[in-house]
């Protein structure tokens, strides 16, 4: 039987759904020499980035979060990926603190490959549809936004990552969305992204103020939100 495979990056994002689903720690989905984490529960799997040895702080960012649903999808048997956590919103685009989105589309802002006469620049960008029918269901029963969560490896942005994120149409923005969206698609397994605003993206504050301040309340909304999306999905 093919389980739900729930990502989310940091720990503290992670800690109160890992107690609401009332998940327990468990070894061998992934390999020993990566600092990921792992936690089982009824017909689910949720995995964290773990921690960064040389500096003990969160593993964030594309690259820990596609060596992770990649192992993970390579080890078990899962159809779907959960991608959950933080992210920053767009004010002119209807978002707010606590608001969350389920995203349509995926794309990076950060990879800048321009080479003319090629198609490296769109390689770059690396949009992905997410218009499978489990995601269009949690949007449409829980009423939630869509639109394109647009991902790079900094918190802050330049006026180039400005530019790229206006071509993208981008409702928000995180660190690990689009690179679990290419995963999902080389493995053909459907992604469902739940993101919670933490900051606003083209407000007036710092995006780290913002982030440390909201986390903790976003951590929550999760707690909250995540298991609704679950009870959805398991009508599918």
């Amino acid at each position: 039987m093919s389980k739900l495979l729930i990502s989310i990056a940091m720990e503290a994002e992670a800690a109160p759904l890992i107690s609401a689903l009332k998940l327990t720690p468990s070894t061998g989905l992934l390999p020993s020499a990566l600092p990921f984490v792992s936690y089982e529960g009824d017909n689910m799997t949720l995995i964290t980035s773990g921690k960064d040895a040389v500096t003990g702080v969160d593993n964030v960012g594309t690259i820990p979060a596609a060596l992770s649903v990649s192992h993970a999808l390579a080890t078990g048997d899962y159809n779907t990926v959960v991608n959950c956590g933080t992210c920053g919103g767009f004010i002119k685009r209807g978002m707010s603190i606590g608001s969350v989105m389920i995203p349509t589309v995926g794309a990076f802002h950060d990879r800048r490959i321009v080479i003319p006469g090629t198609k490296f620049e769109e390689y770059g960008v690396g949009k992905r549809e997410v218009t499978n029918a489990k995601a269009a269901l949690v949007r449409e029963e829980l009423g939630y936004v869509g639109g394109c969560c647009t991902t790079g490896d900094s918190l802050d942005h330049v006026p180039t990552d400005d530019a790229q994120m206006e071509a993208n149409e981008a409702v928000a923005k995180d660190m690990e969305f689009a690179s679990i969206a290419q995963v999902c698609s080389l493995y053909g397994v459907d992604l469902v992204g739940v993101k919670v605003v933490t900051d606003l993206v083209d407000g007036d504050k710092p995006s780290f103020e913002e982030f440390m301040e909201n986390l903790g309340t976003a951590a929550k909304s999760l707690q909250e939100t995540i298991p609704k999306v679950i009870e959805v999905l398991a009508k599918k």
